[in-house]
């Protein structure tokens, strides 16, 4: 087989995997171009592939951001959506114009993750100084703010 010819049917494969990883799920381009690479497909045929569908609009980072947001901003803080948007490399001017297009209230989303975690007043009062602490923690490593956290808990304990 003539090397045009190997290079070829390797860039063909590369864009009908990356068709195929975006059937299913949104991808942002560093994620697709991560699973083509470690699929061994070579850096010329993994540019070539992003290209291709991104041509067709089948990957946008930006639309990628905003739709992130719009679904994860009822439970997720700011910080913790800006990080797992960092995560996926999305560049910082597209995660500004998702984060500028919704309506954002921390404490909501903190009730949620309260509500998720089975927490009323009744068993908010009945939590131990170590109990409540490691509650603070766990939301704190979910991006919420550790002032915010002990209010709400307060404000439950009160009750």
């Amino acid at each position: 087989m003539a090397a045009s010819e190997e290079k070829n049917d390797e860039l063909l494969k590369a864009k009908k995997r990356a068709m195929l990883i975006l059937q299913h799920n949104d991808r942002t381009e560093w994620e697709l171009a991560d699973k083509l690479s470690k699929a061994g497909f070579s850096d010329e045929a993994v540019n070539e592939a992003v290209e291709y569908v991104r041509s067709f609009h089948y990957i946008d980072d930006e639309r990628y951001a905003k739709r992130f947001v719009e679904i994860y901003h009822e439970s997720r803080s700011i910080k913790r959506l800006r990080q797992d948007l960092y995560k996926r490399h999305v560049s910082e001017q597209y995660i500004e114009l998702a984060l500028e297009n919704i309506d954002y209230d921390d404490s909501a989303a903190l009730k949620r993750q309260f509500e998720k975690l089975g927490l009323d007043a009744e068993k908010a009062s009945e939590l131990s100084y170590e109990e409540s602490w490691k509650l603070v923690a766990k939301l704190y490593r979910k991006g919420f703010s550790v002032g915010s956290i002990k209010d709400m808990l307060s404000d439950l304990k009160s009750k």
